[in-house]
């Protein structure tokens, strides 16, 4: 398996497969991902094996922090490495960076509880911990993970801002729900 950044003969694939990974309501359109990547503001990085690819992760570089913004491995090879993978290249590719990502807090009454819990111990499990911050949004409450040194409160918001745009941030409804002083 390959780790490199998005060639311009991938975008079908990777377009294939953040359509099945994600929820509607958990995806920015896809012309404003490849806009965003464009620009450099964004990168795609991809896992291939002879041309194809078997998944991908975007990440959002800003000051010394990187914020995964999607990590999705193909319907037709999940739970084989592919996904561990991608995270491990991402975090030695910005090593001395924190790195930040969301997932569902936890939630015994979300329908979706099991899978929470199965995302969340994917993370630990590649070097992950709580940044013990909270978030609501657009897409309800988060967690804030992270690798390395753990973000603040406030680096966490000015990271947000610059990855959706101010008007875009604005508009998200994102706040810092609760933290809790880590022990």
């Amino acid at each position: 398996m390959n780790f490199s950044k998005i060639q311009q003969n991938h975008w079908k694939q990777v377009k294939e497969i953040y359509m099945e990974a994600f929820p509607k309501r958990e995806r920015k359109p896809f012309h404003s991902i490849y806009h965003s990547v464009q620009k450099g503001k964004a990168a795609i990085f991809t896992a291939l094996e002879e041309n194809t690819v078997l998944g991908f992760i975007m990440a959002i570089p800003y000051e010394n922090m990187v914020m995964v913004d999607y990590l999705a491995v193909s319907s037709k090879i999940r739970s084989k490495g592919t996904g561990s993978f991608l995270i491990q290249e991402i975090c030695r590719h910005f090593s001395g960076r924190k790195i930040v990502l969301l997932i569902e807090r936890l939630d015994p009454c979300a329908e979706n509880h099991e899978q929470r819990i199965a995302r969340r111990k994917f993370y630990v499990k590649n070097g992950f911990s709580s940044s013990d911050i909270f978030i609501d949004g657009a897409s309800g409450e988060m967690e804030i993970l992270n690798y390395g040194s753990k973000v603040s409160p406030e680096e966490y918001l000015r990271l947000q801002q610059y990855a959706l745009g101010r008007l875009f941030f604005r508009l998200s409804g994102i706040r810092i729900k609760e933290t809790f002083p880590a022990f």
